[in-house]
């Protein structure tokens, strides 16, 4: 669109949020009506006149919602394009448009957006990160083979202590004034990861008729729990495969378990090691308003999540020992992280289009695989506009993990990479049915 027919002003708020006031000029506006008309005139049928021939101004006055409509949702894309090459603006998502009003002076919009912010991409090459290097030996393949038996060994009760794996039943109990009537019976999987519950933390090494005291919080104050052991239930792990058949599944555990090996020192390169690397190298102001309403929707996301795990958030607090305020604060520096993660990728991608090459067979891998997870909760049933937004981020989606696989692969060929010993590698439950 012609610049000349375009009057653009700019405001900024405390948030950082820009408010764009957009004016089109009368005659640029009934020039794209007059070309929607041309457009859309073979298509209707006017009762006196062959199909294509009918006088224009008789079918806007027809069809004038129509015409008009369609020559604002041209317009809106049009307007704010130019603006964006005019004025090199470049929006966080899409901008929203927040008022319209067509004049006698011509075609008036209002958009808000935040700017995407500057910062400069560090030289890859200068990048130096460390790739972890894992040992698969006997001891590995004997501690993957006992999960492989655990997973379909019946469970039985046992007077011994619990080990990582077992299964407790425990009775939660509030040694507090307020609480002292909460009583709760709860099986737990012992196990001392990282994002586990106190309650499994706290049920390795323990046996019938031991009790606890675990410190939790409930509305932002620390108490304590009384946790007694009900039942201890340990899994059959006999064996009666024969010897040669045993060894057979071990030699081609090991060999899953090395590729499984290589593909978590991957993981932890590209997901931790590089992801951290990238932060530190950048520095941005991410926009204030835009900030706050990420973190509002992941804190909403945080709340629905925990509801559809049939938890209200007091029980969810109680079972991980932290207050409201501890969660969020681990939200704002996760949701400040990945919006400057996501920027990041955003600029690599543009800077470096022509060297990257996405994977469109990836691509269609992925929507393939979320296609099937949506049909299965009844994609067909919903309503067909539905249907089709769900498709349309469904591609959206796969196209872009490939895209950013893509860019990682090829930050990983321009980045300094060395290998350091991480140890024994150390199996998981799903290291041993991925793909095995």
């Amino acid at each position: 669109m012609d610049t000349k027919d375009l009057q653009f002003e700019t405001s900024k708020d405390e948030k950082d949020l820009i408010t764009l006031k957009a004016s089109v000029s009368k005659d640029a506006y009934n020039s794209e009506l007059q070309k929607q008309i041309e457009y859309y005139k073979p298509k209707v049928n006017i009762k006196g006149f062959r199909v294509g021939h009918a006088p224009n101004d008789i079918v806007y006055s027809r069809y004038r919602d129509a015409l008009e409509g369609a020559t604002n949702e041209i317009l809106i894309e049009e307007v704010w394009n130019t603006y964006s090459d005019e004025k090199n603006a470049k929006s966080m998502g899409t901008p929203k448009l927040s008022n319209m009003e067509n004049k006698d002076d011509g075609l008036h919009l209002t958009y808000e957006y935040y700017p995407i912010p500057e910062f400069d991409l560090p030289d890859l090459a200068s990048i130096v990160v460390e790739k972890d290097k894992y040992e698969v030996d006997d001891s590995v393949v004997e501690e993957a083979y006992k999960l492989s038996l655990q997973r379909f060994s019946q469970y039985a009760e046992s007077d011994l202590k619990s080990e990582i794996g077992d299964r407790v039943y425990v009775k939660i109990e509030f040694d507090d004034d307020k609480y002292k009537k909460y009583n709760k019976e709860l099986t737990v999987v012992a196990r001392d990861g990282e994002n586990e519950s106190v309650f499994s933390k706290n049920s390795i090494e323990v046996k019938k008729g031991d009790k606890k005291l675990i410190t939790t919080y409930i509305d932002g104050r620390e108490t304590t729990l009384i946790m007694e052991i009900l039942k201890v239930e340990k899994p059959d792990m006999k064996d009666d495969s024969k010897e040669e058949d045993r060894n057979k599944v071990k030699e081609s555990l090991k060999e899953h378990l090395i590729k499984r090996a290589e593909e978590r020192a991957n993981y932890n390169l590209v997901n931790k090691t590089l992801f951290d690397k990238l932060l530190g190298e950048v520095n941005m102001e991410i926009p204030k308003g835009y900030y706050e309403e990420e973190l509002k929707r992941a804190l909403d996301d945080f709340e629905k999540s925990v509801a559809n795990n049939g938890m209200s958030k007091t029980e969810f607090l109680i079972s991980v020992a932290k207050t409201e305020d501890m969660i969020k604060k681990e939200y704002q520096e996760n949701v400040k992280k990945q919006i400057t993660f996501d920027l990041i990728m955003a600029k690599l991608a543009d800077t470096y289009k022509d060297s990257i090459n996405i994977n469109e067979d990836k691509a269609k891998e992925y929507a393939n695989r979320m296609y099937q997870y949506q049909s299965y909760l009844g994609l067909m049933k919903r309503p067909k506009g539905e249907q089709q937004n769900i498709i349309n981020y469904i591609m959206r989606d796969a196209q872009n993990r490939a895209t950013s696989e893509a860019i990682l692969e090829y930050i990983k060929e321009h980045v300094q990479i060395n290998e350091k010993d991480s140890g024994k590698f150390v199996p998981e439950e799903n290291d041993i049915w991925a793909g095995y």
